[in-house]
């Protein structure tokens, strides 16, 4: 398995976030807190402040002034596991991450608008009490053997350019280098590694007419290939000291997808919908190679075979006389995950998001907004036996609520 401070992706790879209740799979949706207001319906269209250049490059063609960006979510996790039949003492220790992200946007003249992103796009920070899970022994449960903690972070900093082609059409494109690092234990193994590699995104807006505006933008796959360490404990050699060993494995986290409409109701409002796309399909297995002896298994082999998932949102969006925004929206997202493949490290399960917010402008160079999502998310049944590991079998139940404050200046 490997020093894999990368290939600790073997069974999870996030961000400065926390498992399951982000988005499919371990991406992090939180990257704009105005975008959150309406369920990010609409969000690769519009043209509201730096952030949006996330969702699609292109839209920063729509903003002619300087303007910096600097969005923040606190989230708050609400997860319990419930093993079938007889469990141990052990269930999942609290984790409240806080999730940040900038982006920059600088015109060159009235048609080209140079951005900047810096974000965190996959993560998880998932933390286990000891003795979770199905209880196989005196003192002895399944659980510990498939996950005890991940930690794993990516970074992206995305440099991109918006191009105001016509009147009513705008091109965008960007490079994406971006930075993984986990950390990522059980009972018999630890893995720790980090790497780095590069992406790309482009992206078009076009306006049909004056009420009808619609965007399209697509993210690359990232390719990591990673060496790192493997630590073989006590518990996977029947030695009494742990063994680490040198490997490298490949990764390559999901492409996405976006489709995005705004049509305007009326001067004021606007109805917002979104689609987006993962195609997880990418992360179908991990081998790794490591430098160990027999009889430890050469390679290691991690098995994923995730399904692609879409996200559904609509939103609206309605513009007071005092220029307050407010928004309101709701999405349905799918799972990466059903139960036979479902990952300790990373539940996934179908999710709801509910969310409302509201932007406000105290000075003409200054607009701050707030949002509020709850994340309603299915039970997730997890029914797994990994080789010579014990048999894993319950439910995890979880929500999450989470709160967003952005700040844009514009100079």
């Amino acid at each position: 398995m490997m020093k894999i401070r990368g290939a600790l992706l073997a069974t999870s790879v996030l961000s400065l976030a926390s498992g399951s209740a982000f988005a499919s799979g371990f991406g992090v949706s939180y990257q704009s807190v105005s975008a959150m207001g309406t369920a990010y319906a609409g969000s690769g269209v519009l043209s509201e402040d730096a952030t949006n250049q996330w969702y699609n490059p292109a839209t920063l063609a729509g903003l002619h002034d300087a303007q910096f960006s600097l969005a923040t979510h606190q989230v708050w996790i609400d997860t319990s596991f419930k093993a079938d039949g007889a469990s141990g003492p052990g269930d999942f220790e609290d984790v409240e991450p806080f999730v940040g992200s900038v982006f920059l946007a600088v015109p060159f003249n009235d048609r080209i608008t140079f951005g900047l992103g810096i974000n965190a796009p996959f993560g998880t920070k998932i933390e286990y009490e000891d003795n979770w899970g199905n209880q196989v022994a005196p003192g002895v449960t399944s659980g510990d053997f498939y996950a005890q903690e991940s930690d794993v972070k990516t970074l992206n900093v995305n440099p991109a350019v918006g191009i105001q082609i016509t009147d009513n059409l705008r091109l965008g494109a960007g490079l994406n280098y971006q930075q993984i690092d986990a950390d990522i234990e059980n009972a018999a193994t630890r893995l720790e590694g980090d790497d780095d590699a590069f992406g790309w995104n482009v992206g078009l807006t076009y306006s049909a007419d004056e009420n009808n505006h619609f965007g399209i933008a697509y993210r690359s796959e990232v390719e990591y290939d990673i060496d790192g360490d493997i630590t073989f404990k006590p518990a996977a050699t029947g030695l009494p000291a742990a063994l680490t060993f040198a490997g490298e494995t490949s990764l390559d986290l999901p492409a996405a997808l976006q489709l995005s409409y705004v049509g305007d109701l009326s001067d004021r409002t606007q109805l917002l919908l979104g689609v987006e796309h993962m195609y997880w399909h990418s992360l179908d297995r991990l081998v790794i190679d490591h430098a160990g002896p027999a009889p430890l298994p050469n390679p290691a082999v991690e098995n994923f075979n995730w399904d692609d998932t879409t996200r559904y949102s609509v939103g609206l969006r309605h513009t007071l006389p005092s220029d307050t925004v407010l928004r309101v929206g709701l999405a349905k997202e799918q799972s990466s995950q059903d139960n036979d493949n479902r990952s300790a490290i990373s539940p996934d399960s179908d999710r709801v998001w509910a969310t409302l917010g509201a932007g406000f402008k105290p000075t003409e160079n200054l607009s701050i907004d707030v949002a509020y999502a709850h994340i309603f998310v299915d039970d997730a049944d997890i029914n797994r036996q990994d080789g010579t590991k014990p048999p894993l079998a319950g439910t995890y139940e979880l929500d999450a609520n989470v709160i967003g404050a952005q700040l844009n200046y514009t100079f």
